[in-house]
């Protein structure tokens, strides 16, 4: 089941703006970072070849002039062929020269010039015959792509990449990471470690310095660790402030003497940022990659205990997991959180927050998002992240997702012209009693059902496409829509967007939050809207928090927006009856 993105959010001090950087993190961030897009400085000048001369007329005498150089007439408006492939760097494309000769009526290609100021740029060139006979001739339109091909290029490389610090991101460290574990297994390789960092007291800082101070200081311990590791070691960024470190290949000895290497030149010497100067420091926790059973996600949640265990110990420290310690803390932690969940919903305290999501700002919301909330036994919220993951871990979140579905229909019988999203989790979905449970309470409902949207996270999608196929199908034929949340934070194939037939596309937070001052994030976002409308599929912004943004967005063409700027989650909204959503449909005076 998703994590209500608003209170992580809220909750945590790592946002990710953009600053120069220090001494020490400039030399990554320089090199590795995503490149930002150049202004947009495309020209293209439209132009007629004639056969008989094999001259190119132009329209823009200025801007092929800067291209190819002097032409054939004083103005630069003309350039014989010779000249225009004189500045072609290779062979001329096959296709544009089998055009020219009259052996096709039309093509397209794409190729680099040296152009006549040194520089080196590409240019896409289309053309096609027209006329016949004496009148017959070539017309065609040559266009600078240099700044498209930058945008790919970045984009690409923010595929790989975090964009703050310039280490790779969580999803290719951990490709790295399952191949590490591959290795180790099929002893092609001794073994090794995953480390996890995570900086100290970064709440400090920000309280301290400020959030930007706070990201120089997380850029700089990027590079620091970045700078110590060898061939067969990799680094990238895994949250906020914690980094996950591959030590491939290594003994026991060579993964301590890393460990080590690590701590120290983080706190060896201050980070300057442009606040002054802040004595960083790290706490690592350690996992090794020989001999375990199952894949990344199991390595990397054992050096995460590990790392809770180093931070009890204090700053600068480092931890081995261990199988008997964590065993028996999470058997407490799960033991306790069990009961929690499982008296408050006998108790009726799991309840749900509706948050409004709207075509225009202007709009008076009819269709809302519900997220589950849970009540202690003294009324206090618990927050979502202390125990959706534990209903996870321990079975119990399809008992949840069954609770939030009810209290829907409720709200819907109760409600007419609302409509309501509701988040199911992947445990509920490709577990065929619970999926089956699911389904049959929207048959007994039908006639709702076509009032639900049902929400499953991308990165769950793609663990189980299969499944996750066969409940949206049997979703859609009860009239019900199913929506693909956090899109853009995983990485699914166009076959299984098209194979699920998924109707809404949520585009994940993180692509929406200060879209109106990142082009790179225009740039994304503009992809994933391209993506969704040649599948048909509307889209949903998240994380709306300003006008600005807001007003870009809708520029863009998404056709739903959501977020604190449309409405904050409420559990007893003006516009809710009373008696709903707890008092089902069957009970209606």
């Amino acid at each position: 089941m998703k994590q209500h993105a608003e209170i992580d959010r809220e909750a945590g001090p790592e946002a990710a703006s953009s600053h120069p950087g220090d001494r020490a993190a400039r030399n990554v961030a320089d090199n590795a970072a995503p490149a930002r897009a150049a202004p947009d400085t495309a020209r293209q000048s439209l132009f007629e070849f004639d056969p008989e001369t094999l001259v190119y007329a132009w329209s823009d005498a200025g801007f092929v002039r800067g291209v190819f150089g002097a032409g054939t007439a004083p103005d630069g408006a003309r350039h014989s062929l010779k000249q225009v492939n004189a500045r072609i760097l290779g062979d001329p494309p096959g296709a544009r020269a089998a055009a020219l000769t009259g052996l096709e009526e039309s093509y397209s290609c794409r190729f680099q010039v040296m152009a006549a100021d040194g520089a080196t740029r590409w240019f896409e060139e289309r053309g096609g015959w027209i006329g016949a006979n004496e009148n017959r001739r070539l017309i065609g339109v040559l266009r600078s792509i240099d700044h498209e091909r930058a945008e790919a290029e970045a984009l690409s490389r923010r595929a790989e990449y975090d964009e703050l610090t310039g280490v790779l991101n969580r999803a290719r460290l951990r490709e790295r990471l399952d191949d590490a574990i591959e290795a180790a297994d099929d002893g092609r390789e001794r073994g090794g470690a995953y480390l996890v960092a995570g900086v100290d007291d970064v709440g400090g800082i920000n309280s301290d310095y400020g959030y930007v101070a706070a990201d120089e200081v997380i850029r700089a311990v990027a590079a620091r660790l970045a700078g110590v590791l060898g061939d067969r070691e990799f680094v990238g960024r895994v949250a906020g402030t914690k980094f996950g470190v591959i030590v491939s290949d290594a003994d026991k000895a060579r993964v301590r003497e890393v460990c080590i290497q690590l701590l120290n030149v983080v706190r060896e010497e201050v980070i300057e940022t442009g606040k002054g100067p802040v004595a960083a420091s790290i706490c690592l926790g350690a996992a090794d990659l020989a001999g375990v059973d199952a894949g990344a996600h199991v390595v990397m949640a054992q050096a995460e205990a590990a790392l809770e265990e180093a931070k009890r110990m204090g700053r600068s420290s480092w931890a081995s997991f261990k199988e008997t310690t964590e065993t028996i803390s999470m058997r407490k932690r799960n033991s306790h959180m069990s009961d929690v969940i499982l008296t408050a919903l006998n108790d009726r305290r799991i309840q749900v927050a509706f948050q409004p999501i709207v075509t225009d700002l202007k709009e008076t919301p009819r269709k809302f998002e519900c997220l589950v909330r849970m009540k202690d036994e003294d009324g206090q919220e618990v927050p979502a992240p202390d125990f959706i993951p534990v209903a996870e871990r321990l079975g119990l979140v399809h008992l949840l997702d069954r609770r939030v579905l009810e209290l829907a229909i409720n709200t819907l019988a109760m409600t007419p012209g609302i409509e309501l999203n509701v988040n199911v989790s992947l445990e509920t979905v490709r577990d065929p009693v619970w999926a089956e449970g699911y389904l049959s309470l929207l048959r007994a409902n039908e006639p709702l059902a076509k009032r639900i949207c049902v929400e499953l996270t991308e990165t769950r999608i793609i663990d189980a496409t299969d499944a996750s196929i066969d409940f949206a199908s049997e979703l859609k034929a009860l009239g019900a829509t199913f929506a693909m949340d956090d899109f853009g934070a995983g990485y699914t194939s166009f076959r299984n967007l098209k194979a699920i037939d998924i109707d809404i596309l949520k585009i994940d937070g993180s692509f929406v939050t200060g879209v109106s001052c990142s082009r790179d994030n225009q740039l994304f976002v503009r992809t994933l809207l391209d993506l969704a409308r040649n599948f048909g599929m509307k889209t949903v912004a998240e994380w709306v928090d300003n006008e600005a943004d807001a007003m870009v967005l809708k520029g863009l063409g998404v056709d739903y927006l959501q977020g604190f700027l449309i409405g904050r989650p409420q559990t007893t909204p003006e516009w809710l009856p009373d008696g709903a959503p707890n008092e089902p449909p069957a009970k209606r005076g």
